[in-house]
C-alpha cells in the first residue's frame, strides 16, 4: 500500500485517503470537510501583516500568550478573523521565535501518536506560504453549547502573573486539580502524563495556565469532570536564551525547602527517581508509577523520530529536538540511587 505524509496530522495514510496533501480524516475532523476546497486551504493576509490584524480584532477580546493570537472562522477554504465565535485559533511564529509554528505542530502531533488526548490542530499558510499553526478550540460542544472552562491559575487560587511562580510546584498543583475533580484517578493520570510529556520534549514553559479543566455546561455543581485536551506544548530547546530551566515549576513540593530526591542530589537533574516520588506523592503509587513512565519514554522513543522527520521543521531543528528528546528519555533511564 502507498502511503504519504498528512500535512495536518503528520501521520502516514494510505494515498487513497489523501487530497492536495491533507488525509481526508484531518480535514473532516479539523475543519469540517469531506474534501479538499477547490480554493486551497489558507489564511487571509500575510505573517507581517497578522499584528495590525491582532490590534483590529483584539480589543477586549485577546487571547493571553506570549504569541499573537487569532480567533478566526473558516470560509470557503480561507481562514479569516472575527471578533468572537471564532472555531480556530491561529498563531503565526514570533520572529524571535523561527519556526515555532512548526514546533509546536509537530509536538503537538507526537503527543497524539503517544495516546495523549490534544487539541485538533494543523498547520495552513497566509497567502504569502509562510506558515501559522492552527489550532481548533474545544470549548464549543457539537450542539454548539460551551463548555465551562478554567484554568489550573483559577483552579489552584493563583494570580496570572505568578502562574510560573518559585513558590509553586507539579506536586501540589496536580493534588489540587485532582481534589477540583472530585477526586478522579484518571485526572491524576493525565495530569502526571502532560507533565513527564513535557520534560521528555523539553517544554519547559508548562505554567499554571497552560493546564485547564473543563465541566458541561449543564453541570449543577463546581465539580471539574477532567482535563482539557493538551494545549501550547513545544519544545524551548531550540532557544537558546529562554532554554535554562528543566520544568516551570519545581517538580515535588520538598524541593521548595531545597529537599531533593537522593537521586537528583547525585544526578544533578531529574531522573526517574524524580518522577516515580511525583506518582507517589500525588497517590498513583510507585508501582503504577513506574508503569506510566516507561511505557510513555518507549512509545515517545517509538515515535519521535518519524512524527518529527514528517515534520516542515528545518533540518536543524529537527536535529535539535529529537537530540532533547533522547537525552531526556536517557534521563529516565537512569537507575535510582538511594
Amino acid at each position: 500500500m502507498v502511503k504519504s505524509v498528512c500535512q495536518g496530522s503528520l501521520k502516514l495514510v494510505s494515498t487513497k485517503q489523501m487530497d492536495n496533501g491533507f488525509s481526508l480524516a484531518h480535514l473532516k475532523s479539523m475543519f469540517g470537510l469531506s474534501k479538499y476546497p477547490d480554493n486551497g486551504l489558507s489564511i487571509t493576509g500575510t505573517s507581517e501583516s497578522f499584528d495590525d490584524l491582532a490590534v483590529d480584532y483584539t480589543d477586549g477580546v485577546s487571547i493571553s500568550g506570549v504569541q499573537r493570537k487569532l480567533l478566526m472562522t473558516l470560509e470557503s477554504g480561507v481562514l479569516k478573523p472575527v471578533v468572537e465565535n471564532g472555531l480556530y485559533i491561529v498563531k503565526p511564529s514570533p520572529k524571535k521565535f523561527p519556526e515555532l509554528a512548526e514546533n509546536e505542530h509537530a509536538i503537538m502531533c507526537l503527543a497524539r501518536a503517544v495516546g495523549l488526548d490534544v487539541a485538533d490542530c494543523s498547520l495552513i499558510p497566509f497567502e504569502n506560504g509562510e506558515r501559522a499553526y492552527v489550532t481548533k478550540r474545544f470549548d464549543i460542544t457539537s450542539n454548539g453549547q460551551r463548555l465551562f472552562i478554567e484554568d489550573g491559575a483559577s483552579l489552584c487560587n493563583i494570580h496570572p502573573k505568578h502562574k510560573g511562580d518559585d513558590s509553586l510546584s507539579y506536586e501540589n498543583t496536580l493534588k489540587e486539580l485532582y481534589q477540583a475533580s472530585g477526586n478522579q484517578k484518571t485526572v491524576l493520570l493525565n495530569g502526571f502524563n502532560q507533565v513527564l510529556f513535557s520534560f521528555i520534549v523539553g517544554n519547559s514553559d508548562l505554567h499554571l495556565k497552560n493546564f485547564s479543566m473543563y465541566r458541561e455546561p449543564t453541570s449543577n455543581t463546581t465539580t471539574m469532570k477532567n482535563f482539557n485536551p493538551i494545549y501550547d506544548v513545544l519544545s524551548i530547546a531550540p532557544y537558546p536564551a529562554y532554554d535554562g530551566e528543566y520544568m516551570t515549576l519545581s517538580l515535588l513540593h520538598s524541593e521548595l525547602d531545597s529537599i531533593f530526591s537522593s537521586s537528583y542530589e547525585s544526578y544533578g537533574y531529574y531522573t526517574f527517581h524524580d518522577f516515580l516520588l511525583l506518582a507517589e506523592n500525588i497517590g498513583l503509587g510507585q508501582k503504577a508509577g513506574a508503569s506510566f513512565i516507561k511505557k510513555l519514554v518507549g512509545k515517545v522513543e517509538h515515535a519521535a523520530t518519524v512524527v518529527i522527520e514528517n515534520s516542515f521543521c528545518s533540518d536543524n531543528l529537527k536535529e535539535i529536538m529529537l537530540k532533547r528528546i533522547s537525552e531526556r528519555c536517557s534521563c529516565l533511564k537512569r537507575p535510582v540511587i538511594s
